[in-house]
């Protein structure tokens, strides 16, 4: 019998959540879009990082506007990446006052301010 593991599945952010959302957003100065709020929302979910295509696919969004998003973040420093040893290059999102490692290669991310 083999399991294959699946990947968090995507779900609306609540009202208050969409509201702090798009207070983070404003906070930075960045245009919203509906696709920024919805990415920003999957990654702040607990979970280990991820591929732009994994990212991409989970939240139903063109690749192209996943990696711009995730640029843009990353220049706010909300978001930064990792190459993991098989270097492929996952994202996440820095959280202040918690340890930013990954939980299957124990590879230490950025520290958060």
């Amino acid at each position: 019998m083999c399991f294959a593991s699946r990947a968090p599945a995507f779900f609306l952010p609540s009202v208050e959540e969409r509201k702090e959302l798009v207070r983070t957003l404003n906070d930075f100065g960045l245009t919203l879009t509906t696709s920024r709020i919805h990415l920003l929302h999957h990654m702040k979910q607990p979970q280990i990082p991820l591929t732009a295509s994994d990212l991409s696919k989970q939240i139903e969004l063109p690749l192209s506007t996943t990696h711009r998003n995730l640029s843009m973040f990353a220049d706010c420093g909300l978001v930064d990446f990792i190459v993991d040893r098989a270097s492929v290059c996952r994202w996440y999102f820095l959280f202040a006052g918690r340890p930013n490692f990954c939980p299957t290669c124990n590879q230490t991310y950025n520290a958060a301010c």
